[in-house]
């Protein structure tokens, strides 16, 4: 990925190249110290929200262990073109989240509880503690959320619109329910049926990120819960 992606308020879930790391962990800080603000939420669900969040509930497997393939493109306001890249994800539940990217170059991301770690060529570029920055929990638990399809969790932190279509296929369309939020996240649209197949993230500059997943397993990796160690 080009080195104008640095790590966005998301991560970027995507290449991270070991220069231009400092102005993405800001844009993490900041979004992790409007979470810690904790600015009154918008209204309560409604009911429809409520049995929206259920029928998606009910439609989504949450396995142990849920691994596969991504694509993502990155549509940066004033470039012609999406930076795209390409690269594959386990997600452990309980354990954390595996984020590989294999093309244009490879990195790759590490999320548990209580750390973020980010390398590139075996060598590692970031590091960030939760016990050290608690307000980063909250977005850790988003970004479990996110890629786990825990519809559950993702309600606590944004309104929910969307659809249930066809026997077994949803649509949701997530907006922050913390004011602060705004600043850097717009909106998030996912979709799929027993996993979640396509994410969609509108950042407050305009930046568009679209992300596809494919080839998606229920199995464990090869040196399963060691790769959290």
């Amino acid at each position: 990925m080009a080195p104008m992606d640095s790590i966005d308020p998301m991560y970027s879930m995507g290449t991270m190249p070991t220069t231009s790391v400092d102005p993405g962990r800001r844009r993490l800080l900041a979004l992790a110290a409007l979470s810690a603000i904790g600015l009154p939420a918008t209204a309560l669900a409604a009911t429809d929200e409520a049995t929206l969040m259920k029928g998606v509930q009910a439609r989504l497997r949450q396995p142990e262990w849920l691994r596969g393939d991504f694509e993502q493109s990155k549509q940066v306001p004033g470039f012609k073109k999406p930076v795209v890249s390409r690269g594959d994800f386990v997600v452990a539940r309980g354990r954390g989240v595996l984020w590989r990217t294999r093309t244009p170059f490879e990195s790759e991301l590490r999320l548990t509880r209580d750390e973020i770690r980010a390398s590139q060529g075996g060598a590692t570029s970031m590091k960030m503690d939760a016990q050290r920055e608690p307000a980063l929990r909250l977005v850790n638990e988003m970004m479990f959320a996110l890629l786990g399809g825990d519809v559950g969790a993702l309600s606590k932190l944004f309104a929910m619109d969307g659809e249930l279509t066809g026997p077994a296929a949803w649509k949701l369309d997530l907006r922050p329910r913390q004011a602060a939020w705004l600043q850097v996240l717009q909106r998030l649209a996912l979709s799929g049926d027993t996993h979640v197949r396509a994410v969609e993230l509108v950042e407050a500059g305009g930046d568009v990120t679209r992300i596809g997943f494919s080839n998606l397993r229920d199995t464990a990796p090869e040196g399963g819960a060691r790769l959290f160690d």
